[in-house]
């Protein structure tokens, strides 16, 4: 059995997924350790008591913890094989804004963070269960190339930045879906959520806001028939995680 606990960190939220051992999504920027310790205290936890931190994707907010809990208390580091160079030099790819309201909020990304060399390279679907929990991560480019959501058995997604709740960072109506104000390749953020809902994802649980319905944001993002199915030869791997879902062999215990 898997439990989730979202931690609402000043920047953006990270989560613990509970099984047999602990993984860490996401770890918040480098402002947000202190709050990361302490809720990591509250929750019984000590750093070091982490098998896996996974990073949805190489961004500052997201992965500006990852140096300390990698050197500093041997959690071992997983992210995309496409986000991982970005990782590894601790700087941001440029921001890409999805609307003009958006490019205004340029000011408020952080310059960088600390790189990190990562110990586990994600593909395109990777259980994490040898890490003792049976979730896995699937690959679900839109805000990076390289982002992966984390899927659950009972129908949770944790997605990083692929989609946002509410507005002013999830202070005002968290759990309306709304677009992120970036996304390196915006033509795959649709693809991507449809991928997630036909895996079973009805839940989905975002860096910023709160808990979405995934039959809201279908409803609301612009996420069409054309993005659920076709021929296109790039679809050739959702259609393959569509079957292994359907016979029960993507998320292994």
């Amino acid at each position: 059995m898997v439990h989730l606990v979202r931690i609402a960190l000043p920047g953006s939220n990270a989560f613990l997924v509970r099984g047999a051992r602990t993984i860490l999504v996401d770890c918040g920027g480098a402002a947000d350790r202190d709050a990361l310790g302490a809720a990591l205290a509250r929750e019984g936890l000590a750093p070091s008591d982490l098998t896996l931190l996974v990073l949805t994707h190489a961004h500052a907010t997201t992965a500006g913890n990852a140096w300390w809990l990698q050197q500093g208390h041997g959690v071992p580091v997983a992210i995309h094989a496409a986000d991982a160079p970005i990782l590894a030099t601790g700087c941001d790819r440029p921001h890409r804004p999805v609307s003009p309201l958006a490019a205004l909020q340029r000011w408020l990304e952080e310059p960088g963070f600390e790189a990190v060399v990562p110990d586990v390279v994600l593909g395109h679907s990777t259980p994490l269960w040898r890490h003792g929990v049976g979730v896995t991560a699937v690959h679900t480019p839109g805000h990076t190339i390289g982002s992966v959501s984390v899927l659950c058995p009972a129908g949770d997604a944790i997605v990083g930045d692929l989609v946002s709740g509410g507005w002013m960072g999830g202070r005002l109506r968290a759990h309306t879906p709304t677009r992120h104000w970036f996304a390196e390749c915006p033509e795959r953020v649709a693809r991507s959520l449809a991928l997630l809902e036909r895996l079973g994802a009805a839940r989905v649980h975002p860096a910023v806001g709160g808990e979405l319905a995934m039959s809201a944001i279908i409803a609301s993002l612009g996420v069409h028939e054309a993005d659920r199915v076709g021929a296109s030869p790039v679809r050739h791997r959702e259609r393959r995680l569509a079957r292994l879902a359907s016979r029960r062999q993507l998320r292994p215990i």
